[in-house]
């Protein structure tokens, strides 16, 4: 190459070089983001499954501890008996333990002890070869491996391995005395096998290429999806993992990265189930698709040198021929490289390195639809939950302001009236304005469609709406709230916002053709969560509706509505790893319940 070549090579290396570096990034980053996204959801999905199931087993067993007899049975049999037939007899609580065991759980056993103590039943499932279920009754043999579910007059959970016990207290409904305990046996590890197969099913993106495991709080795996690791230490069978498994024993959840000796590279989002004394991990392989962005990075720096070696050799062809076309170029190249991309170079057909600007303009072209791929690919997905969102909360804004203009003609003469109406039309309309805003700066509304969580206090929230939406109303309406100090759960404000004032008006909205009362009650669950609930005396809901048609978007009773606030409070509210549970009676009314983690309980992950 000539020396007049090497003085212009820098020149037109540096701007396709970084272009393509660049390039090279942004793909690594977006595979990054992605899979973490992706091992998010599917980790806030997993959990939910786990914790539902768990939940339901023990919701089974409460209701067989609450079986009319159980505790005159185990009563008038304490003593000594041989035949374990003659203490549990067809019409005893035998059958209803083995429905049990028969049932959609993974219960391996379950046992009957006496006031005292002592074990007077136990009834064990067997599989056999054929994989038929056989019931073995016995007299001994129960695997107390918590003795705390024996001394206390509460539920309680203990895990060894990957056995889940749940011992319950047994309790005379009459004289309310305590009779004995069920202490029940669960297979974990089938448990959460059959919530990952049945996640897994519903979702076809994920693939053999995704991880899922469990792990106890001795840092022992409970389950892992490659059914190899079952029980073993996570620092001996698998030390990649091991820095996740500490922090799942600290409880903290995060997502990071863990790479096998065989080349694969888990993007893996993590978190604990504290309850259940258990930490799940959900990971994706990126390496296939950082393969293919190291591919196409490479391909597009190998492009740029080549563009690069093109160019100098053309600027100095055209400085020999003493071409303006060469000024052009550089000109050109020197917007790229300040970020122009929309820049091209334009020459007349008859400039000696027209060529070269076509091929330059070329490759600016196609870095530039590359980018813009990108950038509408991640923003038409939140652009579609996003145009849901302002439709409610206009709607809501809307429907606001029909309350207070309603009640004017009737209390307008009312001084207090006048202020409360002023202050509620000036938070109206900034909700107005601030809709507006979000619709007419759909690119930086689209960019803080999710941002991160944090603290946040539901009291405030709840009086802000109650004042915009249910306090015009309080002549037609009774309207009780019961709410404590503080509620703090840990989500979004601005659309947890959002969910409070879609589901008081629906509630408002299910009273309009009659005089109603609406009940708000706040507080906390056994284990910790944060939990509301509102109640309206409306006209209720069918079951069929609930269960075919509730939660689906563009499902609606009402004569005007489009039929997405349920469906948007539900996404809210599973987003920060809730749930909303309807209750209806038709003719009596309509409850909503929400649970949220809490704030102060979260706030140690």
């Amino acid at each position: 190459m000539s020396k007049p070549s090497l003085t212009y090579l820098p020149h037109c290396l540096l701007p396709v070089l970084l272009l393509a570096a660049f390039s090279y990034w942004n793909g690594l980053r977006t595979v990054d983001s992605t899979l973490s996204s992706e091992a998010q959801t599917h980790l806030n999905a997993l959990a939910g499954e786990v914790d539902r199931r768990l939940q339901n087993e023990e919701t089974e067993l409460n209701k067989v501890t609450s079986m009319d007899g159980l505790g005159k049975f185990i009563t008038d049999n304490s003593s000594e008996t041989a035949d374990p037939a003659a203490i549990a007899p067809a019409s005893g609580p035998l059958p209803t333990l083995m429905a049990l065991l028969r049932g959609e759980g993974k219960f391996e056993r379950v046992a009957l002890f006496d006031q005292k103590r002592t074990e007077l039943l136990q009834v064990e499932r067997e599989r056999s070869s054929q994989a038929a279920e056989t019931f073995v009754v016995k007299r001994k043999g129960m695997s107390i491996f918590s003795p705390v579910g024996l001394t206390t007059n509460s539920e309680s959970v203990g895990l060894k391995d990957s056995t889940l016990q749940y011992s319950i207290p047994i309790v005379d409904r009459t004289s309310g005395a305590e009779r004995g305990v069920l202490v029940a046996e669960l297979n974990l590890n089938e448990t959460i096998s059959d919530a990952a197969s049945t996640l897994s099913s519903n979702d076809s993106s994920q693939s053999s290429s995704t991880f899922v495991a469990a792990v106890d709080p001795s840092g022992h795996f409970i389950f892992d999806s490659t059914r190899k690791l079952q029980g073993s230490l996570v620092s001996s069978s698998l030390p990649a993992f091991q820095a996740i498994a500490t922090e799942l024993t600290d409880n903290k959840s995060e997502v990071k990265r863990f790479q096998l000796s065989s080349g694969q590279d888990y993007v893996t989002a993590f978190a604990p189930l504290p309850h259940w004394k258990i930490g799940l991990a959900v990971g994706h392989d990126r390496s296939a698709l950082a393969a293919s962005a190291h591919r196409y990075g490479i391909a597009g720096l190998v492009l740029a040198l080549f563009a690069g070696f093109i160019a100098a050799q053309a600027l100095n062809y055209a400085t020999r021929k003493k071409s303006t076309g060469i000024e052009r170029v550089e000109e050109g190249l020197t917007a790229m490289a300040k970020g122009d991309l929309d820049r091209r170079i334009e020459l007349r057909s008859s400039d000696d390195v027209r060529i070269i600007a076509d091929n330059i303009n070329a490759l600016a072209e196609q870095m530039r639809a590359q980018i813009a791929r990108e950038e509408e690919a991640r923003q038409f997905q939140t652009f579609v939950r996003l145009s849901a969102m302002l439709t409610h909360d206009l709607k809501n804004a809307i429907e606001a302001l029909s309350l207070i203009v309603g009640n004017m003609e009737r209390h307008f003469d009312n001084e207090q009236f006048r202020k409360d109406a002023l202050r509620s039309l000036t938070s109206a309309t900034d909700k107005l304005k601030g809709i507006v805003a979000r619709l007419t700066r759909p690119l930086s509304s689209l960019s803080g469609e999710h941002p991160r969580p944090k603290s946040v206090d539901l009291v405030p929230l709840f009086r802000k709406v109650l004042s915009l939406t249910a306090e015009p109303l309080r002549e037609k309406h009774q309207i009780e709230v019961n709410l404590p100090d503080h509620l703090l759960v840990y989500t979004d404000p601005d659309r947890i916002e959002k969910v409070l004032e879609n589901l008081i008006i629906n509630a408002l909205e299910a009273m309009a053709d009659r005089n109603g009362k609406l009940t708000i009650t706040a507080g906390f669950t056994d284990r910790g969560a944060a939990t509301f609930s509102i109640s309206d005396t409306g006209p209720g809901m069918s079951p069929e509706f609930i269960e075919q048609k509730l939660f689906r978007p563009f499902s609606t009773t009402k004569r005007q509505g489009v039929g997405l606030g349920l469906y948007t409070c539900r996404e809210v509210i599973q987003a920060s790893a809730g749930s909303i549970t309807p209750e209806s009676v038709e003719g009596a009314g309509t409850t909503f319940r929400v649970v949220l983690p809490s704030a102060s309980h979260d706030s140690q992950f």
